[in-house]
């Protein structure tokens, strides 16, 4: 019954991206690609009690990226049948089979029936939290088309990846700066790019993708439940905890509606305030997302999330003897995470170092050590020369400072106990249950992951991410880890007898209380295209007037795909940004993209397109865009108010500016007599 619950929901939430067949036929492409990684388990465990299960929880992630390194290898060789879809995965599977050496030697929580309905619990938190958020993103509604904010910067972003990417270039080009490459880790986007070049455009892009999102963030809550119960014995108390880290984990939304209603402020603020940045927005401090926001747009961050963790979780399963193999085999896992989430590579990598090297230490297995540790780096070095092979890493720069994070230190007490609050309480419990009753050293490698997450936390930073972006990746392995601990708690005090259960519950009530505000309204905000306020930098809902839709579909079916296509960079600000890449899926001379460091080039190139815009001459505007090696000007909404003088000027020499495209919003106009420089590489 609970299975089927799970699948009601499941397909609602697909009906409501897409016609339903069409919806199951990308889902399961999805789930296709996932098998390699659930073979690979399967190998491992099947000897195990509940080895089966198992396997489809822990084993997706690992499939869905070794099934993306063999499109990768056809991509690089030229291949783009639509084919590879079928193919990729057989090829994939291959890869598994020596991975059957380790059978029978990791133990395993033994899944029984009971797990089956706390996992189906723990699925519904998917569709509970996506499903209405997702039917709203690019709903086409009287003013247009409706992308709500959270979604600009993860979601939209990942539209123009995907949209470069499939058009074939190896290395794909970088859509915001011309004759580069993408900086980026973009293998993550590589089977969507190759699902959207097979529909030759039958599906929506954005619907595409939240259809791969939405397969993943289910693998992702299966992954939780199975991470959670390694540590957990009582199947009810590990969904009730993986529950409780999805949905109740913060107090930021108790704060503001309690200073709120000190101030007599209005309700509707709460439409205006970014809740789950109360920390960064009130008092300046670290930014935290709760992981209910993992779940909505961060698919490549999960997949890294779930390769990672489960590197650690070899190690737990090895608890008499760590073997070369299993070390062989965590930086398997491990490099495969830095390929798809670098930075939550990094700090994985440094919790599973901590953890083998305390136990090969402690068992003085020094010719272990050896042979792990070189058998361990080589796929990590693998993964760093095909990331560098794959330029993902642009050097003109510091990309990572170590010291003390001045954002994470301000006001770090205030704002860890919002932001972490429900949590910290939980986790605190369970350690201190587990020391009363001497289990400690169950959960010493968690201890071990929240150290060093801390110290990531406090003393690294990414500053041209706005001192934010090291908040983000910590917060989310912190949440995971804090929700082991805290189902330990609940197993323990619900089995304690009848007054501390009566004590535990109302507790636990009362958290959940002051925690459930901030995702309640965060779901809701999250799906509010209603919302037509200006936040701080940006609008709430992006608006594609039906006048911009009809001008970007046009640019995306008349020019070609190589096409650089510009706008104004800086007047596009917050939330315009990918507006070409993303939308007309086409490439831009120069733009201020908030994803890709360091940003100085790409501001100094900005900074010629707005001259210019600004020119009062057309003799002068095509020398300037002539030499960006521009192939079409777009003068819409944003251009007209912030230049009204340049469309005229373009209007008033068709021999230097032909226009191709004009409606009532938006004029668009084909360059020409471009240099013979401009075609060599674009």
């Amino acid at each position: 019954m609970a299975a089927l619950v799970v699948a009601a929901a499941v397909a609602a939430t697909l009906a409501a991206l897409l016609p339903l067949p069409t919806a199951i036929s990308l889902a399961a492409i999805v789930t296709w690609v996932c098998l390699p990684g659930v073979v690979t388990a399967w190998l491992i465990y099947r000897r195990e009690p509940g080895g089966r299960a198992v396997a489809w929880l822990l084993g997706p992630a690992a499939g869905y990226v070794m099934t993306s390194l063999v499109l990768l290898a056809f991509w690089a060789a030229g291949v783009r049948s639509p084919a590879l879809l079928a193919v990729a995965p057989v090829v994939a599977s291959l890869l598994a089979w020596p991975a059957s050496r380790l059978a029978g030697r990791l133990s395993i929580p033994a899944l029984g029936r009971r797990d089956i309905i706390a996992v189906c619990v723990v699925l519904l938190l998917v569709p509970l939290v996506v499903g209405r958020p997702y039917s709203r993103v690019g709903a086409d509604i009287p003013e247009g088309r409706a992308y709500r904010a959270y979604f600009t910067a993860d979601f939209v972003w990942a539209m123009a990846v995907v949209a470069e990417v499939s058009k074939g270039d190896f290395p794909p080009r970088n859509v915001f700066y011309r004759n580069d490459d993408l900086r980026y880790y973009w293998l993550g986007h590589l089977l969507p790019a190759v699902e959207y070049r097979a529909a030759r455009g039958a599906i929506r892009l954005d619907k595409l993708l939240l259809v791969n999102d939405f397969i993943i963030a289910l693998a992702f809550a299966g992954f939780l439940y199975v991470f959670v119960r390694h540590f957990v014995d009582s199947p009810a108390a590990a969904a009730a905890a993986c529950a409780g880290v999805v949905l109740f984990s913060s107090f930021e939304g108790t704060e503001f509606l309690w200073r709120l209603w000190r101030g007599g402020g209005s309700l509707d603020a709460v439409r205006g305030m970014n809740i789950d940045a109360v920390s960064r927005w009130t008092y300046q401090s670290l930014p935290v997302d709760g992981l209910q926001r993992v779940l909505l747009y961060q698919r490549q961050h999960e997949l890294g999330y779930m390769l990672g963790l489960g590197a650690l979780l070899l190690l737990v399963q090895a608890r008499e003897r760590l073997r070369p193999g299993v070390l062989f085999l965590a930086g398997c896992l491990l490099a495969m995470s830095l390929l798809f989430s670098s930075f939550a590579a990094m700090m994985l990598t440094a919790v599973v170092t901590a953890v083998a090297a305390i136990r090969l230490i402690a068992s003085r297995a020094w010719r272990t050590m050896l042979a792990g540790a070189g058998l361990a780096a080589l796929p990590l070095a693998a993964a760093l020369a095909l990331s560098w092979a794959l330029r993902y890493v642009d050097g003109g720069g510091s990309l990572v400072a170590i010291g003390v994070n001045r954002m994470a230190a301000h006001n770090a007490p205030v704002a860890i106990a919002l932001s972490f609050g429900p949590l910290l309480i939980g986790a605190a419990a369970g350690l201190c249950v587990a020391a009363w009753k001497r289990t400690l050293g169950r959960f010493w490698e968690l201890v071990v992951a929240i150290a060093v997450c801390w110290l990531f936390y406090f003393f690294v930073d990414v500053p041209e991410h706005q001192h934010t972006y090291v908040g983000w990746r910590a917060s989310h392995l912190l949440f995971i880890s804090f929700a082991a601990l805290t189902g330990y708690a609940i197993q323990e005090l619900w089995a304690a007898g009848r007054r501390v259960r009566i004590a535990a519950v109302g507790t636990a009530a009362a958290l959940a209380a002051l925690a459930a505000p901030m995702v309640v309204i965060d779901l809701y905000n999250t799906q509010d295209i209603w919302n037509r306020a200006e936040g701080p930098g940006f609008r709430w809902t992006v608006i594609l007037s039906p006048d911009e839709v009809e001008a970007l579909d046009w640019i995306r079916a008349h020019t070609p795909p190589n096409a650089r296509v510009q706008v104004e960079p800086s007047v596009r600000g917050r939330d315009t940004w990918d507006y070409i890449p993303a939308f007309a899926e086409r490439r831009m001379s120069a733009g201020l993209p908030i994803s890709m460091i360091p940003l100085k080039k790409y501001e100094v190139a900005s900074a010629r397109i707005k001259t210019l815009y600004e020119s009062t001459s057309a003799e002068d505007a095509h020398a300037r865009a002539a030499a960006e090696c521009i192939d079409y000007l777009v003068v819409g909404p944003a251009e007209r108010r912030a230049y009204a003088a340049f469309q005229p000027v373009l209007d008033s020499s068709p021999e230097h500016f032909t226009p191709v495209f004009r409606n009532a919003s938006v004029g668009v106009y084909a360059v020409s007599s471009l240099p013979w420089y401009c075609g060599t590489r674009r």
